[in-house]
């Protein structure tokens, strides 16, 4: 069978894409499964070093814990599955369109994108530091999560609100809510020296020669 590729790209990569295919890998009862293993042991070795980095901070009040705990997941989940979709949708007969619309070849790099978004805050999260580095990753992230609150202002105006389909106008709720969470947790990191995630006290524990617990 001849297969389409979305992009050059796709075609550069077409030998392992076809290596994978051919696993069945690209099935959603397979690769959905596997990659939520994935981001269950992901969440579990982060979780392990958020103890130890400041992030879970006995200060916090337990429900603002369970809340960044259960949004960390999301992104170790979404990191794993945005992953496996965005190799998935390099080949047009693994997508759900019936002809090729023009803008399927920015359907892998867009969910490339949303990998990184995810990524670089999961990782902004396990250095909990306040480097130039950390800083330009809040920019990044932030720049990702603008680009969500507009999908999810899309939503909310265009989509009819269906509880039976998630991906309706239902989402956008759930979407603002979400981004609303993340941009909280950066917000207290930098901006609000008070807060017991802040970086800033964590910069000065480090300074003092003190332990995180």
């Amino acid at each position: 069978m001849k297969l389409t590729y979305a992009n050059a790209f796709s075609e550069y990569l077409s030998p392992l894409l076809i290596l994978i295919r051919k696993t069945g890998f690209f099935e959603a009862t397979i690769y959905m499964p596997l990659m939520t293993m994935a981001a269950v042991l992901l969440f579990v070795v982060l979780k392990n070093k958020w103890k130890n980095n400041g992030t879970l901070e006995e200060k916090l009040r337990a429900q603002y814990r369970r809340t960044c705990l259960f949004v960390y997941f999301t992104l170790c989940f979404i990191a794993t599955n945005s992953t496996a979709v965005a190799f998935k949708t390099m080949i047009f007969e693994e997508t759900d369109y019936d002809r090729f619309f023009w803008y399927l070849p920015l359907v892998s790099p867009l969910h490339f994108y949303i990998t990184s978004i995810a990524a670089a805050m999961l990782w902004l999260v396990t250095r909990n530091k306040a480097m130039l580095l950390d800083k330009i990753l809040c920019v990044y992230i932030q720049l990702g999560l603008i680009g969500g609150y507009c999908v999810s202002t899309y939503r909310f105006a265009y989509e009819p609100f269906d509880l039976i389909d998630p991906t309706s106008g239902v989402s956008s709720l759930f979407l603002y809510a979400w981004f609303g969470i993340l941009n909280l947790d950066i917000v207290n990191r930098y901006l609000t020296p008070n807060h017991p995630t802040s970086l800033i006290i964590v910069e000065k524990s480090n300074s003092s020669g003190g332990e995180l617990g």
